[in-house]
């Protein structure tokens, strides 16, 4: 699949297309690492948890936990990463999916990108029978603009217990509830 997006920043850049495509190659994986570690929103952990997810993915494939897209921009080097989102199922809820973990480029945030692949996972999440969407993110206030750009794409603050998905301390729990399109035609 390759989805195309148009971006400009009027100020720095000329337009350039973005690309979305599916999973991790080998080659993309120090790429990857290097934009999670950068972004200062992962700790020493969720780095270390997210490396081991990216090589399994690079040399193995997607699996039903864990499921990379990535942005990619067309410059005139080739291709260059813009942003990845990693997402799998929730073990024992088969409609419910997790975003693991989400990141764009500094400097191409605010562009439509992080939006772009969110909308993409929850096209495939639709056509795989899915219903909802969780994540998890910190309530400090360093996350303030992460929970922001959550709520800007339709995901609501979950106030429940969930027994599936029980948040950490310091952390708040979003969803995104849809009827998915696979679930729809059954019942017809």
């Amino acid at each position: 699949m390759d989805n195309s997006i148009t971006e400009q920043d009027s100020e720095q850049t000329p337009v350039r297309e973005v690309y979305i495509s599916n999973g991790v190659a080998p080659e993309d994986v120090e790429q990857l690492l290097d934009m999670a570690a950068a972004c200062g929103l992962f700790n020493e952990e969720e780095l270390s948890t997210a490396e081991g997810m990216v090589w399994d993915c690079a040399y193995q494939g997607d699996s039903d936990a864990c499921r990379f897209i990535q942005a990619k921009t067309n410059d005139p080097d080739g291709h260059t990463l813009a942003g990845f989102l990693c997402y799998g199922e929730i073990a024992q809820w088969p409609d419910s999916f997790e975003l693991i973990g989400i990141s764009v480029t500094p400097s191409l945030q605010r562009q439509g990108i992080g939006s772009a692949m969110l909308a993409e996972m929850q096209r495939q999440i639709e056509t795989r029978g899915g219903q909802r969407i969780l994540l998890e993110t910190e309530s400090g206030r360093s996350f303030e603009g992460s929970r922001r750009f959550y709520e800007a794409n339709g995901y609501d603050q979950e106030d429940r217990f969930l027994k599936q998905f029980i948040p950490k301390d310091g952390s708040v729990v979003y969803r995104k509830d849809f009827e998915s399109d696979a679930k729809g035609s059954e019942s017809q």
